[in-house]
């Protein structure tokens, strides 16, 4: 977080400084009303110079999304996971994911925000980033639990990404409304820790309810847009582990 007194140009008007105070700016204020002139005032480099490596407000806002996206996905030395054993390594995953979002709430409340209010259109954001490589890991980890007779079948990586995404973005989003209803805070440390166990508790029961086979690959279905096919498990992994 950075001083909203501070003024002068110092180590943090850098353009990651300038990103990571928009970011605060558009999840607090939304797009329309967050100024040029506080990001300025707070990050300590000029509005000139902003618009010299971002264009315009709206080139700061995309860039703003893609960061937010980023840092809410794990790097891929996060998802390597030193464990074959289906439902430890689900466990493990989890964890990954979900305390990557913990982590960073502003992230989601600016993604959520755009979700809701559309400032860029769906050609603009087609490209902020991938979560290809945590469907992969996913499906690796399917493969075995379904191979094992650990998962139950008609459950793909999607699916089970949905479902943390959803348990993680709803204590974020959702935190007034919680405290209302049910009066608890969902982001307090007691219940944070709370919804992680849930979390995880949630996608392995989900993995192994005794739920007849519905017939169906999976419960979501996605729309795989343009020439190329999407890579398969087996090309990140030993295919022996498979055998």
């Amino acid at each position: 977080m950075y001083d909203a007194d501070h003024t002068g140009p110092d180590e943090n008007s850098t353009v990651a400084g300038v990103v990571e105070v928009a970011i605060e700016q558009f999840s607090e204020h939304g797009f329309i009303e967050a100024r040029l002139d506080t990001i300025a005032k707070i990050s300590g480099m000029s509005k000139r110079m902003i618009h010299y490596h971002f264009g315009d407000k709206k080139g700061l806002y995309h860039r703003c999304l893609v960061e937010a996206l980023q840092r809410i996905t794990p790097a891929g030395d996060e998802l390597i996971l030193d464990s074959t054993i289906p439902v430890e390594g689900v466990s493990k995953l989890v964890d990954v994911v979900y305390l990557r979002m913990v982590n960073h709430p502003e992230s989601i409340r600016l993604l959520v925000t755009e979700s809701l209010h559309k400032v860029l259109n769906i050609g603009e954001l087609a490209n902020l980033n991938s979560q290809a490589e945590i469907s992969l890991h996913l499906d690796r980890l399917l493969m075995l639990g379904q191979d094992a007779g650990a998962f139950r079948p008609g459950i793909s990586a999607e699916d089970l990404f949905y479902l943390i995404g959803a348990l993680a973005f709803y204590r974020v989003t959702n935190r007034d409304l919680m405290a209302n209803m049910l009066d608890l805070d969902p982001t307090s440390e007691a219940n944070t820790e709370g919804i992680h166990r849930l979390t995880v508790d949630a996608a392995l029961s989900f993995l192994t309810a005794n739920i007849p086979d519905s017939g169906h690959d999976s419960y979501l279905k996605i729309d795989r847009a343009g020439d190329h096919e999407p890579q398969s498990a087996l090309e990140i992994y030993d295919p022996e582990e498979f055998e």
